[in-house]
C-alpha cells in the first residue's frame, strides 16, 4: 500500500484589518483535483504575510517591503495644513479641498515682510496688488546672491580654519627654532668660555715675552650675556647708570622709567610714571636726574626718594639728547643746544648754542669740552666759555652717537659707519665698517692695558672694537630687535633694545 496522499490539502492565510482591530483569519480549502503533493516548504513559500494599512478601513494590503512606499502615498495618512499648524488634522484625501477653503493662506512674499493672510479668493486678489509681487525677480536674485554669499562664507570659514591650523603648526615650528637657537647660543657661550681660558693662558705666556722682549700685547676679552631685565611694555630707548647705589635707569615707549638694582637683587626697584610721551633720554646730575621725552618738556626727579620735583618746557621741538657737566645741563634739539644752570632742583637757562645744521642727536661732555653731533658734522665746544673751537666733517649722514676715549673721538652715523679721529690732531684716522644698520649708541670701557669701544646698531647686534688695532674683536647677538642704547658701570655693559629688554654683558 502506498502512503496516503496529502496533495489534496492547500493552506492560504490572509491577514485582515478593520477600524477597530487586526484579526487573522485562516481559510482552508480542499482541492480534490490536485494530483501533485504539496510540501510544507512550498506551503510556507506561498504563505505571504500581508500587512494591511492601519489608516484605511478597507482591506487593502501590501507586503512589508512595500509598506514604506504605501504609507507615503496613502490617502488615509493624517497630514497638517501647510498654511497654519492650528488647523485641525486632515486626511491626505481631504487636504486639497481644505486648501481651497483655508482662511490662513499666506502671501508667498511673507518672508520679506508681507502680512497678508486669507483664503484662496482673497489670495489671488491680493497678489494683483501686493507690492512685493512686482519685485519678486529682484527678491529672488537677492536670495540667490545671499545664498552664494553664505556658500562663500562657509568656504572662507574653512579656509580660515585651515590657516589657523597652519598658523598653529608654524608657531610650534618657531618655538622649536627658538629653543634650538638658545641651545646653539649656549654652546657658543661654552666655546667662547673655553677660548677665553685658552687666551688667558696665552696672555700669561705673552706677558713673559713682554718682559723679555718689550713687546706690547692686546689680549682678547670675551663678553657674555649674564642676564636680562624684563618689564617694559615697549621699546627701550635710553639707559643711564647711577654709580652711588648701583642703579640703572631705563626709559621706554611705554612712557615709564624703570629703576633697576644692579648690585644685589637685580630687580626693578621702582617704576617712574608721569611722562606724556616716549622717554627718549635721561642723564643723572649731582642730585636730580633730568629726563626728556618725545615732546619738549624736561622732568626733574630726586634720585634719593625717586620723586618728580620739577617740569620744564625746554624746547619748541622734541629733545633728542641730554648731558651734564660743570654743574650745567645741555639739551639738544632741532638746530639748537640749550645750556641750563643746575640750581638745586631748578634749571635756569644760561645760553642757547646755535649754528647747527640739523637735529642734535648726540652730546658728550669730556673734561672741558662738549661734543655735539648733527648732520655730517661734529662740533667741539669749550665748556668754560661755551664757544665752538673746532668742527669735524664726517660722511654717512646724521651723527647718531659719539664716544670720547683718552686718544680718540668716535662717532656712529645713520649710514652704518663709525668714524675715528685723533683727539689731539683732530685728523681722521680710520672708518670702521661692519654694521648693516644705523649706529644708535657708543660706549667705552677703558683699562690700563686696553680700551674697548662698544657699538649698538639697528641691525640687532653689538660690536666690540679694539682701539689699539681698530678691529672688531666680537659681535654680540642676543637681542630680538634694534639695539638703541648702551651704558657702562663697573666693567659691565648694559644694552637696551626695541625688544623691550635690557641685557647685561660681562667678561
Amino acid at each position: 500500500m502506498g502512503t496516503p496522499r496529502r496533495s489534496d490539502s492547500a493552506i492560504s492565510v490572509r491577514s485582515l484589518h478593520s477600524e477597530s482591530n487586526m484579526s487573522l483569519r485562516s481559510t482552508f480549502s480542499l482541492h480534490e483535483e490536485e494530483e501533485e503533493p504539496v510540501g510544507i516548504g512550498d506551503c510556507l513559500e506561498e504563505q505571504r504575510e500581508e500587512v494591511h494599512c492601519q489608516k484605511s478601513s478597507l482591506a487593502d494590503s501590501c507586503t512589508e517591503l512595500e509598506q514604506t512606499d504605501h504609507e507615503s502615498s496613502c490617502d488615509y495618512r493624517p497630514v497638517r495644513c501647510p498654511n497654519n499648524p492650528s488647523c485641525p488634522p486632515l486626511l491626505k484625501m481631504n487636504l486639497e479641498a481644505h486648501l481651497k477653503e483655508c482662511e490662513h493662506i499666506k502671501c508667498p512674499h511673507s518672508k520679506y515682510g508681507c502680512t497678508f493672510i486669507g483664503n484662496q479668493d482673497t489670495y489671488e486678489t491680493h497678489l494683483e496688488t501686493c507690492k512685493f509681487e512686482g519685485l519678486k525677480e529682484f527678491l529672488q536674485q537677492t536670495d540667490d546672491r545671499f545664498h552664494e554669499m553664505q556658500v562663500a562664507m562657509a568656504q572662507k570659514d574653512q579656509e580660515i580654519a585651515f590657516l589657523r591650523s597652519m598658523l598653529g603648526k608654524l608657531s610650534e615650528k618657531i618655538d622649536q627654532l627658538e629653543k634650538n637657537l638658545e641651545l646653539k647660543f649656549d654652546v657658543l657661550d661654552e666655546n667662547q668660555s673655553k677660548l677665553s681660558e685658552d687666551l688667558m693662558e696665552f696672555r700669561r705666556d705673552a706677558s713673559m715675552l713682554n718682559v723679555r722682549m718689550g713687546l706690547a700685547y692686546d689680549p682678547q676679552q670675551i663678553f657674555k650675556c649674564k642676564g636680562t631685565f624684563v618689564g617694559h611694555q615697549g621699546p627701550v630707548w635710553c639707559l643711564c647708570v647711577y654709580s652711588i647705589g648701583d642703579l640703572l635707569f631705563s626709559g621706554s615707549s611705554d612712557k615709564t622709567i624703570k629703576v633697576w638694582d644692579t648690585c644685589t637683587t637685580y630687580k626693578c626697584q621702582k617704576t617712574l610714571e608721569g611722562h606724556d610721551g616716549i622717554v627718549l633720554l635721561q642723564h643723572k646730575g649731582p642730585a636730580p636726574a633730568p629726563h626728556g621725552h618725545s615732546s619738549s618738556p624736561l622732568q626733574v626727579w630726586d634720585i634719593q626718594n625717586l620723586q618728580k620735583v620739577n617740569t620744564i618746557r625746554a624746547h619748541d621741538n622734541p629733545v633728542c639728547t641730554l648731558v651734564s657737566s660743570h654743574n650745567m645741563l645741555f639739551s639738544g634739539s632741532l638746530k639748537a643746544i640749550k645750556v641750563w644752570d643746575i640750581v638745586g632742583t631748578e634749571l635756569k637757562l644760561k645760553k642757547e648754542l646755535t649754528g647747527l645744521n640739523h637735529w642734535v642727536r648726540a652730546l658728550v661732555a669730556s673734561q672741558n669740552y662738549l661734543y655735539s653731533g648733527s648732520y655730517q658734522t661734529i662740533k667741539i665746544w669749550d665748556i668754560r666759555n661755551l664757544e665752538c673751537v673746532h668742527v669735524l666733517q664726517t660722511s654717512g649722514g646724521s651723527v647718531y652717537s659719539i664716544a670720547v676715549t683718552n686718544h680718540h673721538i668716535v662717532c656712529g652715523t645713520y649710514e652704518n659707519l663709525i668714524h675715528v679721529w685723533d683727539i689731539e690732531t683732530k685728523e681722521q684716522v680710520r672708518t670702521l665698517t661692519g654694521h648693516v644698520g644705523t649706529v644708535y649708541a657708543l660706549a667705552v670701557i677703558s683699562t690700563p692695558d686696553q680700551t674697548k669701544v662698544f657699538s649698538a646698531s639697528y641691525d640687532r647686534s653689538l660690536r666690540v672694537w679694539s682701539m689699539d688695532n681698530m678691529i672688531c674683536t666680537q659681535t654680540l647677538l642676543r637681542h630680538q630687535g634694534s639695539v638703541t642704547a648702551l651704558a657702562v658701570s663697573r666693567g659691565r655693559l648694559f644694552s637696551g633694545a626695541v625688544d623691550s629688554t635690557v641685557k647685561v654683558w660681562t667678561c
